[in-house]
């Protein structure tokens, strides 16, 4: 089977670049006080544990899931999540706190629903007109 290097390469590169992300957040909390880099680097390899076996266990199942499904949801899980931390950072107070995260997911799923059916049939009668 032919590997694709780009796709090795891109996959390579997020990965590293998420890797760094957590050594820098470990880092952060560990500068926050005395004693508390050995906590976070215990929770940041416990965290690699948790991922690694899910992979593990989730990977069968995944990969049966049409690719375009995946980052669709994988999209409507980024907007809600983004305009969650987005409302934080602006000092928003969410009702039903960290629960409101459900109800941007149902708000963006309903919305994502409802347009992309229409930006296809868009796209399928541009590219059907001579």
């Amino acid at each position: 089977m032919a590997r694709d290097k780009i796709a090795f390469a891109t996959a390579f590169k997020i990965t590293m670049l998420e890797g760094i992300e957590v050594v820098f957040i470990v880092i952060a909390l560990g500068a926050g006080g005395i004693g508390l880099l050995l906590p976070a680097s215990f929770g940041a390899l416990a965290a690699l544990a948790v991922v690694v076996a899910l992979g593990i266990v989730v990977h069968r199942p995944l990969s049966r899931i049409p690719e375009n499904t995946l980052k669709f949801v994988v999209g409507v899980l980024l907007s809600a999540f983004g305009t969650f931390w987005v409302g934080e950072g602006l000092g928003l107070t969410w009702p039903g706190q960290d629960w409101s995260i459900l109800g941007l997911i149902a708000g963006y799923l309903v919305v994502a629903s409802i347009v992309v059916p229409m930006c296809r049939g868009r796209a399928t009668a541009a590219t059907s007109t001579p």
